[in-house]
């Protein structure tokens, strides 16, 4: 892993926080707000092999309400601290960039929550001057969706994991700029216009392997009131969506968290229901739903600029 050289941390901003880093991570954009304290630390370094007293142990991971111990054969043990800190212990000789993807995908997505921060399982882009996340199962298109907008000039605020902080004043929620990097199979890339020669391959999946594309041209670097959210979905005849009711969207809310199976381990079951109350309550959440086997790209970016108000 190429680390710091001359023992000065890599500064980076994401996800509304100030990093330190002893890795160098050229996915995040360069921290230049100056000599402003650090929110967190990442590094190189020993981890335990067991949390005591964890509130929960699975086959790859042990949490307990400050501390996430989580490891992936082949790649490497990753220790998540206070939501200030992540210690990673490679295994052996991993690709640097399947040991950064995973730190900044479920490491920095627990380290959110335990922060205190809801993350939405989804991809986000700046459409008329609002933030619209699209979410979903895994594979239903949230990133090929997303990309999609971006060609066309609609600015990325994130991929894959979402980060929404509510308002104290007026409960409004607003979503935190991530980095500029799309994760796109192959097909989906060809077919919204993303030439895959710019990324690099990473994990290869059921349905082939996805590539890690940057996307800096169109990347929106501050916050941005959450305008909407679409649960993309498969099955239907044509191309339809549906503005859901109020219990329907605090269940899309509760189903569509980012890594959903660590709440209970980080104590945080009421604040996550009153995380996704407050989202249900003040943003329009709508059900878009395509044929399966099927990804009419044009058609359902026509329904969403028609259905989304204009300023």
């Amino acid at each position: 892993m190429r680390q710091s050289r001359d023992g000065h941390p890599y500064l980076y901003t994401a996800f509304g926080l100030h990093i330190a880093s002893g890795l160098l991570l050229p996915e995040l954009l360069p921290d230049l707000d100056g000599p402003v304290a650090p929110d967190v630390h990442i590094g190189l370094g020993e981890v335990p092999t067991d949390i005591p007293g964890a509130r929960e142990k699975k086959g790859i991971y042990q949490v307990a309400r400050d501390r996430f111990l989580f490891w992936i054969r082949g790649i490497g043990r990753y220790y998540v601290t206070d939501g200030n800190r992540i210690i990673i212990r490679p295994d052996g000789s991993p690709a640097e960039n399947a040991v950064r993807l995973v730190l900044l995908g479920t490491g920095l997505g627990s380290l959110l929550l335990q922060r205190g921060v809801f993350s939405i399982h989804g991809s986000a882009v700046l459409v008329n001057q609002r933030c619209v996340i699209f979410t979903g199962v895994s594979g239903v298109g949230k990133s090929t969706l997303s990309a999609a907008f971006n060609v066309r000039g609609y600015p990325m605020l994130t991929d894959d994991v979402a980060a929404v902080t509510i308002d104290d004043h007026n409960g409004l929620p607003w979503v935190q700029f991530g980095y500029p990097q799309h994760k796109l199979r192959r097909d989906s890339a060809q077919a919204v216009g993303v030439d895959v020669s710019s990324g690099s391959m990473v994990f290869p999946g059921k349905r082939g392997s996805k590539f890690a594309l940057p996307a800096h041209k169109e990347f929106w670097r501050s916050p941005v009131r959450l305008g909407a959210v679409y649960e993309l979905t498969a099955g239907s005849d044509d191309v339809s969506m549906r503005h859901l009711s109020i219990a329907e969207k605090l269940a899309v809310m509760m189903s569509n968290t980012y890594r959903p199976w660590l709440i209970n381990g980080f104590d945080l079951r009421r604040q996550h229901f009153e995380w996704c109350v407050a989202i249900a309550r003040t943003v329009p959440i709508v059900r878009l739903t395509r044929p399966g086997g099927m990804f009419p790209v044009a058609e359902q970016m026509r329904l969403i600029e028609n259905d989304l108000p204009r300023e």
